[in-house]
């Protein structure tokens, strides 16, 4: 049978315990250090590492398949980022961020990912994407952003 590729998108809304202006930098490739432990961006483009369209960092090391990503979109008026990240040889997924201000110094962050298998492995991982694992998953980050923003560091995991 010829290959078909898994394609689907999921969305959450995580609640974030600061205003706008201090939640969106976490999103950026920078930012997420704060927030997301072991996250170690290498920034490929721009050399300033300035976040910006067409930004493009790698995760990954020598023992793992390294993950490359690029900002597609980058609006800080809008409160938007977008991301395309490409796992060679499984997957590739657009995530877009747009964060909402609650005007009561909390934040809403919309986070949708748009997964494309490209091979069956790929297909595997991608349809382990059920809505559940993904509202657990979005959770996750909500815990970890908001720990992050009271206690100034990353929370650990065991």
């Amino acid at each position: 049978m010829p290959f078909v590729a898994q394609h689907f998108t999921r969305t959450q809304n995580i609640h974030l315990s600061a205003s706008l202006n201090r939640v969106f930098p976490l999103f950026d490739p920078i930012g997420e250090k704060q927030w997301a432990d072991g996250w170690e961006p290498e920034i490929m483009y721009p050399l300033s590492g300035e976040v910006e369209e067409g930004m493009v960092f790698t995760i990954g090391s020598h023992d793992e398949v390294q993950v490359i990503w690029t900002v597609l979109v980058f609006d800080a008026a809008k409160w938007r980022i977008s991301y395309l990240r490409v796992t060679p040889g499984s997957h590739v997924a657009i995530i877009d961020i747009r964060c909402e201000d609650n005007l009561d110094e909390t934040t809403r962050a919309s986070i949708s990912y748009t997964f494309t298998a490209l091979t069956e492995q790929g297909n595997d991982y991608v349809t382990r994407f059920t809505g559940q694992h993904y509202q657990e998953w979005m959770s996750m980050w909500e815990k970890a952003i908001n720990y992050s923003l009271q206690h100034g560091h990353p929370l650990q995991h065991h």
